[in-house]
């Protein structure tokens, strides 16, 4: 992510890694297998793979790096080889829309390389949010992404059998703005959707056996500019990144009415004049991109320690991991924490 910047979480702490490739403003996604070994990575535009070289079909792929959430990567269930590859353009983009790519890893020497499925149309103007979440059979995977300045949301399947092209369409509250991350819960029961540019969010119940999205609460002219977002370990709490005053903000989802929720909002403090993404490791800590001003990065990630306690409890910290000299921007690695 960011500029050359990446964390390794195998020893159960982050540790930087100095050796990657991307060097991007926002979106990017990477993947590894069950013991945790890096595949690959892309900024939705290059794929590299785990030597950090660009697979030789890897090139010209329609995600953007100035795309909030530019690309998530996606495991075909019952594979052990395959991985769907979606990218999201957006309003960065030409129109492209929301893409996809099959990588296959049996190809070039087992490095993997994309196939002849490569950028496949979705649908054309996509916003600049994309997330996936795991069916309730436990196996199959939803992949969601909603149509700019439009009210309708997608929800793609995902099976052993491939990639169902006629989605299950869903009404938003209202018309969805390009910029702002697109999230769901571990537990696979709620999204949350940030309208940057309108200066909301949006709370969602989601259906993980009909892939449909329940309109909840809109959090409404609270933040000058909401970004990043993530869900804690228990679901039960959101955070926000507001991307114009660098602040990150708690939501209690349990507090009650929608009002109680609203009015749960809290203020954990600033990391840099800007703030980007919200990231769950696996650590079940909460990671965020903190830019230091336009397409400026810097070099310590902010943590949230315990992000299931409610209040100053959860332990926001500037000081969170060290990039080992490389910075992050506005964007960390597209992950769905329901995996």
């Amino acid at each position: 992510f960011g500029i050359n910047a990446g964390l390794d979480f195998n020893s159960g702490a982050p540790v930087a890694l100095t050796d990657g490739m991307l060097n991007t403003t926002e979106g990017c996604a990477s993947i590894c297998d069950n013991s945790g070994n890096l595949l690959f990575y892309t900024d939705g535009m290059t794929v590299y793979n785990k030597n950090h070289t660009i697979m030789p079909n890897g090139s010209g792929l329609l995600g953007n790096m100035s795309s909030t959430q530019s690309a998530i990567i996606v495991k075909q269930p019952g594979s052990s080889t395959m991985y769907y590859l979606f990218t999201a353009d957006g309003m960065s983009g030409s129109g492209g829309g929301l893409n996809y790519s099959e990588i296959d890893m049996t190809l070039d020497g087992g490095l993997g390389d994309v196939n002849a499925n490569k950028n496949i149309n979705l649908f054309p103007f996509a916003c600049e949010k994309v997330t996936a979440v795991t069916h309730q059979n436990g196996s199959d995977f939803w992949i969601i992404s909603p149509e700019l300045n439009t009210n309708i949301i997608y929800s793609f399947l995902l099976t052993s059998s491939g990639l169902s092209l006629i989605p299950i369409q869903t009404n938003a509250f209202s018309p969805v703005d390009g910029v702002g991350y697109l999230k769901g819960s571990p537990d696979g029961t709620r999204i949350v959707m940030l309208n940057s540019n309108m200066a909301n969010f949006e709370l969602y119940s989601f259906d993980n056996a009909t892939g449909i999205l329940t309109f909840q609460l809109q959090v409404p002219n609270l933040l000058d500019g909401p970004y990043g977002a993530e869900f804690s370990p228990n679901s039960n709490i959101v955070y926000i990144s507001d991307w114009f005053q660098g602040t990150v903000w708690q939501y209690n989802l349990m507090a009650g009415s929608g009002t109680d929720i609203i009015n749960s909002a809290l203020n954990l403090g600033t990391a840099g004049q800007t703030g980007g993404a919200l990231q769950l490791a696996p650590n079940d800590k909460i990671y965020q991109a903190s830019g230091g001003g336009w397409g400026a990065g810097v070099t310590i990630l902010p943590v949230i320690n315990n992000p299931d306690i409610v209040g100053v409890g959860c332990n926001f910290d500037i000081n969170g991991a060290d990039l080992g000299g490389r910075s992050s921007i506005y964007g960390l690695p597209t992950f769905f924490s329901s995996i």
